[in-house]
This record gives structure tokens, C-alpha cells and sequence, in this order.
């Protein structure tokens, strides 16, 4: 596994071969926070002047896994903007926390801190209606738990609820939501007796079968946000939601 400083130097020659024109990169990732396991791969955020289209590659460099993201300033603000909408700030956090190479540096610095700026004052409110929308279909999924049904519908329902409550919970309090692993990490780190009684009815359900704990928690969990909800439920479609034709 690479140190932070090999990964670096990874960047900086994956900059000159493979990304030749690029002005500068944001090596990122948990092995340049100093927390890479042994399949951890490196994120490479790849900064242009000009693009036709921003793109996502996959590739081994020397045994190590990279995920790159090449942008130029345009498509860089537009992926900025959609994990901004989705409270899910990925391409924040490895502009933020990424160590900056290549010959022109200079734009990348001031990335950096609009990225910084942008994680530190938080996400953008969460609509009622979105609000609304979770409680509804939170509410169907905890009375698919509470009727009588095999292993596998509790563990399907129990996944969709894991990142669903989540994002509700992370999103209702006002900080930045997450996915995968990061679920736990950024829960606990906002409230850590809060993660500890997520993971309990998490845990109850996968391992034990037992969905009241979750029932219970996700119950609870709902009440800052008007409780339950199906009865009266309206959501509007877009005018423009419509195809003519015979």
C-alpha cells in the first residue's frame, strides 16, 4: 500500500503520461489522509483548461487502483452544483482535502478553497417536499417490517432504509449527507449516540432478524420532522411531466 507522499508522486507522474495538458490534480482519497487499507485505491481529480465533456476513468497504475475525474472549470462548477443538490459533497471533499500537483497551480488553489468554503457553511436546506417525500416512503417501508415476511424482503427493506433514514437524519440537522461506509462515520462524528442506536437496529435486523428496534428508531427518527406520513400524502407531478402523442 502507498504513503500519502508515494501516492503524490503517483499523481504527479500519472499528470505528465497519461493527462498531458492538464494544468494541475487533486491527489485524494483515504490513502492520502494516512487511512488506506490495503485495496484502497486513489482518487485523482484531473483539472483542464478546456474539455468537450467532463469523464471518469478507471485504471491500475503499478499494482495501485485509481478512480480519476477530469474536468475542466465548467464541468468542475456543474459537478460542484449537482452534489451540492444532493447534499452528498464527493467532488467537494477531494477538491478540499486533496494535495494539489501539476505545473499550473494556481486555479487549483482557488478550487480548493471555494470547496472548502462550500463544506464548511454546509449543504443547502432539504425542501419540505423532499422532506415529505422520505416520511411517506419511510412510513411504507417500516409497515413492510411490521407485516409478516422472509430473511430476504426484511434485508431488501432494511438496505433501502439504511441510506434513506441517513440522508433524513444527516440532511433534517443540517449537515452534509453520505453513502457506503461513510454512513456510520459521519453520523457518529455529528452525534455519536445517535450512530450507536442506528447501527443497534441495523444490527438487530441483519443479524437477529428482529425488525421492532428499527421499526422503533426509524419511528423516532421521523418525529422532528412531522412523524409518519401517508394519510393526505399529495405530491404534484411537473406540468412538463407529459408526451403527446396517439
Amino acid at each position: 500500500m502507498l504513503t500519502a507522499d508515494q501516492a503524490e508522486q503517483l499523481a504527479e507522474r500519472l499528470l505528465a503520461d497519461r493527462f498531458p495538458g492538464a494544468d494541475a490534480g487533486f491527489a485524494a482519497g483515504s490513502i492520502i489522509r494516512g487511512q488506506g487499507r490495503a485495496l484502497s485505491d486513489l482518487d485523482f481529480v484531473v483539472l483542464y483548461d478546456h474539455l468537450p465533456n467532463g469523464r471518469r476513468e478507471s485504471f491500475t497504475v503499478d499494482g495501485t487502483p485509481v478512480e480519476a475525474f477530469i474536468h475542466d472549470g465548467e464541468t468542475l462548477r456543474w459537478m460542484l452544483r449537482v452534489d451540492s443538490d444532493a447534499g452528498k459533497p464527493g467532488m467537494h471533499t477531494m477538491v478540499a482535502e486533496g494535495r494539489i500537483v501539476g505545473p499550473r497551480q494556481d486555479q487549483a488553489r482557488r478550487w480548493q478553497a471555494l470547496a472548502r468554503d462550500a463544506l464548511a457553511a454546509g449543504p443547502p436546506p432539504m425542501p419540505q417536499e423532499m422532506r415529505d417525500l422520505y416520511r411517506y416512503l419511510i412510513t411504507c417501508r417500516i409497515e413492510d417490517l411490521q407485516d409478516p415476511r422472509g430473511p430476504a424482503d426484511r434485508v431488501a427493506t432494511g438496505a433501502w432504509l439504511y441510506s434513506s433514514l441517513a440522508d433524513l437524519i444527516l440532511r433534517g440537522r443540517g449537515a452534509w449527507a453520505a453513502t457506503a461506509q461513510w454512513i456510520p462515520r459521519t453520523l457518529k462524528a455529528l452525534d455519536p449516540e445517535l450512530e450507536a442506536a442506528f447501527t443497534a437496529a441495523f444490527d438487530a435486523l441483519f443479524t437477529r432478524q428482529d425488525p421492532a428496534p428499527l421499526t422503533a428508531f426509524a419511528t423516532e427518527a421521523l418525529a422532528p420532522y412531522g412523524g409518519l406520513l401517508f394519510e393526505g400524502y399529495l405530491s404534484h407531478m411537473p406540468p412538463e411531466s407529459r408526451i403527446e402523442g396517439g
